[in-house]
């Protein structure tokens, strides 16, 4: 489900085109780029309107950051991917299969 608001008090529900759970929002260059379970990626340039993005994977994804030009997303199974636009993704050899919760960038 996703959720937007104006002022942080009113509150509507937005149609994401998928059922599964999301769980990672991250707004960048414009636009928002969520992840979720199954794979699920969706890009959006206001939050109201969705476009769903093929990962490449079904494995869940739990975190987004983007950094340095590149978006790079992680879940379960030690799994990795990476963008430069939000739209193409590429899946990188953690060389580890543990649940990764998160991802952050720091300057």
């Amino acid at each position: 489900m996703i959720l937007t608001s104006p002022d942080g008090i009113t509150w509507t529900e937005q149609i994401s085109g998928t059922s599964n759970n999301l769980a990672e929002v991250v707004y960048e260059n414009g636009s928002f780029l969520v992840v979720g379970h199954s794979g699920t990626i969706l890009t959006s340039p206001d939050g109201i309107t969705w476009t769903a993005r093929s990962s490449g994977t079904l494995k869940n994804l739990s975190g987004v950051a983007y950094g340095n030009s590149i978006y790079v997303a992680v879940g379960y199974s030690g799994t990795i991917l990476t963008s430069p636009d939000g739209a193409t993704w590429t899946e990188r050899d953690s060389g580890i299969s543990n649940y990764l919760s998160g991802v952050t960038f720091s300057r």
